[in-house]
C-alpha cells in the first residue's frame, strides 16, 4: 500500500472519529436558485450546412433549467456541513439524454475549523476549488463541456458549456498565517476502474501572501497525474504534468484592479516519450469610473496559451487546459479548447439605471502556432497557413427585477478568421440567450 493511500486513509479515520460523536445542530440555512434559459444558437460548426444527422451544428433552439438546493449546517466545535443538490436539463427531453432527470450531489463537504491547532482548517468532500482566475483549476471537466460526475451525459454537446457543475471530490487543508494563507489540496479528477491504475489525480500547493492592502502574490504548484490519455485509453499513470505558476494582484489606485499570471507546464509521458514544456501568460486590468454618471467601466485582457511548432519531435509545447474555468468570450469558449491561442479582450459596461447593467466584450483570437486541423466543438480538417482564428463579441443586458429575481439577455457573435479555409464556406456563428434567475 502506497504512503499516499495510507495518509488518505489515516485522515479519513481521524475525520470519522470527529464525526462519530453526536453533533448538535446549532444553525441550519436552506437556500438555492433556479435558472431558466431560452437558447438559440446558429452555425456553431462555422460551415454552410451541418453534416448528416448533425443539423444542430447549424441551428438549435431549446429551453433549459438549472436547479440547485443548498443546505448549510453549523454544528458544535467549529464543525460545518454543506450539501447542495443539482438538476440541469433541457425541457421535455427526458428520453434523449442519459440521467436527464437525475438529481446530482453537487456539493457535499464538511469543514473542521481549528483542526488539531488553530490556524488549520480541513475541508473534506465534494467542494469548489479555484486557483487564481481559474486558468488551471476551477471546473473538473473544463467549463466548455461536461460529461457528468460518473459516466452519464447530462446535456447535449450544444449546451454543455452552460453546465453549472464545478465541484471536485477533494481534501483541502487550509493554513491561515495571516497575511500568508497556504492550501494543500488533493483532488480526484477521474475515477476509472477501481482495480486498475487508470485514475486522474491532482495534487496542489497554493499560497497567497498579502504584501499590503493593495498587492498580493499567489504562487502555486499543481501536479496532474493521468492514468488515461485524451482518447480515454488506459496508460497507467504515465502522463504527469507539473504546473508551476504565480499570479500577482495589484490595485495601484482607487477603482483600478490588475493581475498578471504566468505559468509553466513541465512533465514527461512514458507512452509517447514526449517531454512537456508549455507555458501561459495572462494579464488583466479593469477600471470603474465610480463617481461618473452611469458608472462606466472599462477593461482589457491578454491571454497567451502555447502551441507546438513541430509535432514530429519529442517535445510537447501544447498548453494543457487541465481544469480551467474561464470564458473569455461565450462562443469561442464552446468552440475551441483553451490551448494554442492568444486572445485580446476589450470590455466595457454602464449602468443607465441602478437596476440595469449593459456590457460589451470584444475578443480577437489568433493561433499561437499554425495547425493543419483543429478539434473542438466541431473538427475542422482543413486549415489555411494563417493564424487568425477570428473575432468575437458578447453583448449583455442584466435587469434586477427584485432583490431575488434577475433577468438577462445575452447576444454572442463569432466571425471566423483567415485560419479557416474559405473553401469550406465559413459562416458567422451567433447565439441569443434569455434568462431568469430566482434566488431563494
Amino acid at each position: 500500500m502506497s504512503k499516499r493511500l495510507i495518509l488518505v486513509l489515516a485522515l479519513a479515520f481521524v475525520v470519522g472519529i470527529a464525526f462519530a460523536a453526536y453533533a448538535e445542530v446549532q444553525n441550519v440555512k436552506v437556500g438555492g436558485d433556479l435558472l431558466i434559459r431560452g437558447v438559440a444558437r446558429n452555425n456553431l460548426d462555422l460551415r454552410n450546412s451541418g453534416t448528416a444527422g448533425d443539423k444542430e451544428s447549424d441551428q438549435a433552439s431549446f429551453f433549459m433549467s438549472t436547479v440547485r438546493v443548498k443546505v448549510d449546517a453549523d454544528l458544535t466545535d467549529n464543525v460545518g456541513v454543506v450539501v447542495r443538490l443539482l438538476n440541469e436539463r433541457l425541457w421535455n427531453v427526458d428520453d434523449d439524454y442519459a440521467d436527464n432527470n437525475q438529481i446530482e450531489v453537487d456539493l457535499a463537504y464538511a469543514t473542521l475549523k481549528e483542526f488539531l491547532y488553530s490556524p488549520l482548517t480541513v475541508i473534506v468532500g465534494r467542494q469548489p476549488l479555484r486557483v487564481g482566475h481559474a486558468l488551471i483549476i476551477g471546473d473538473p471537466d473544463t467549463n466548455r463541456t461536461t460529461t457528468g460526475y460518473a459516466t452519464g451525459v447530462h446535456l447535449p454537446a450544444i449546451a454543455r458549456d452552460l453546465s453549472a457543475r464545478k465541484s471536485f471530490d477533494a481534501i483541502r487543508a487550509n493554513l491561515n498565517y495571516d497575511p500568508l494563507v497556504i492550501d494543500l489540496v488533493y483532488a480526484k479528477g477521474y475515477e476509472g476502474d477501481v482495480t486498475r491504475n487508470d485514475d486522474v489525480d491532482v495534487y496542489g500547493v497554493i499560497a497567497k501572501y498579502n504584501l499590503d492592502k493593495k498587492t498580493a502574490i499567489e504562487p502555486y504548484l499543481v501536479v496532474k497525474s493521468s492514468g488515461v490519455n485524451a482518447s480515454g485509453a488506459v496508460v497507467g499513470k504515465t502522463d504527469k504534468i507539473y504546473d508551476l505558476g504565480t499570479t500577482i494582484y495589484a490595485a495601484p489606485i482607487e477603482n483600478l484592479t490588475t493581475s498578471l499570471e504566468g505559468s509553466w507546464q513541465l512533465g514527461y509521458n512514458n507512452t509517447t516519450l514526449n517531454k512537456r514544456k508549455a507555458w501561459a501568460l495572462q494579464a488583466m486590468a479593469d477600471y470603474l469610473f465610480a463617481k461618473q454618471k452611469y458608472t462606466p467601466g472599462l477593461g482589457i485582457g491578454y491571454t497567451y496559451l502555447s502551441g507546438d511548432k513541430n509535432t514530429a519531435d519529442k517535445r510537447n509545447s501544447v498548453w494543457d487546459p487541465m481544469f480551467e474555468d474561464q470564458t473569455l468570450n461565450s462562443i469561442p469558449n464552446l468552440l475551441f479548447v483553451n490551448s494554442n491561442m492568444q486572445v485580446i479582450n476589450v470590455k466595457g459596461s454602464i449602468k443607465p439605471k441602478d437596476d440595469l447593467t449593459l456590457s460589451a466584450n470584444y475578443g480577437y483570437y489568433r493561433l499561437a502556432q499554425k495547425v493543419s486541423s483543429l478539434a473542438g466543438y466541431a473538427t475542422w480538417t482543413t486549415m489555411s497557413d494563417k493564424k487568425s482564428l477570428g473575432s468575437a463579441l458578447d453583448l449583455a443586458a442584466t435587469y434586477d427585477y427584485t432583490e431575488d429575481v434577475q433577468l438577462g439577455l445575452d447576444f454572442g457573435w463569432f466571425a471566423p478568421g483567415a485560419a479557416f479555409d474559405t473553401a469550406a464556406g465559413n459562416r458567422d456563428a451567433t447565439q441569443l440567450i434569455g434568462s431568469m434567475k430566482v434566488t431563494f
